[in-house]
């Protein structure tokens, strides 16, 4: 099995063979995210196509000191899915999806060392910084979910973005 970051780099340079064992590597995972989003197979199907597209065409500007080429890739499939919302719903239908009943069920993160990270994290600051990411709310709409102040959630996205960032490099 290939190392996802030598086959980003032979897919940054058009290497088809290198994409399609990409593919194979990472479907399944972005598949589960975009499935978490969007909660229809069909649609998280389309974004995931979506999001290999950008991959294919953004493989050159993946940075390994910015982190894992799992996680990057991870992002861009959740960007793909909360795009795939966006164009379906109008913006006012965006605000009424109940991100709360979503944020409950466990996310896994897309790199193992990230989880543990997570996992360190004060309980309020993890689940703040779970759901912000996983479903691109802002801080206002975060604070609206998590029933809390807006300073209050601001701060604790933060710290534990902070704490994260510690965790990770060390």
């Amino acid at each position: 099995m290939q190392d996802i970051e030598q086959l980003l780099s032979a897919v940054a340079t058009g290497d088809m063979a290198a994409f399609r064992a990409l593919y194979d590597l990472a479907a399944g995972r972005l598949l589960a995210i975009a499935m978490k989003i969007l909660r229809d197979r069909e649609a998280a199907e389309d974004a995931v196509q979506e999001a290999f597209l950008r991959i294919w065409r953004k493989a050159g500007s993946y940075d390994a000191a910015r982190g894992s080429p799992l996680a990057w890739m991870s992002i861009i499939a959740r960007n793909a899915a909360l795009d795939h919302i966006r164009r379906r719903c109008p913006a006012e239908e965006i605000e009424a999806i109940d991100v709360i009943d979503l944020a409950v069920q466990p996310v896994e993160p897309p790199d193992a060392r990230l989880g543990q990270c997570l996992g360190r994290l004060p309980a309020d600051q993890a689940r703040a910084i779970v759901t912000m990411y996983t479903y691109g709310l802002s801080h206002a709409e975060l604070a609206e979910q998590l029933v809390a102040p807006l300073g209050t959630v601001k701060s604790w996205v933060r710290r534990g973005t902070q704490s994260l960032k510690e965790c990770m490099e060390s």
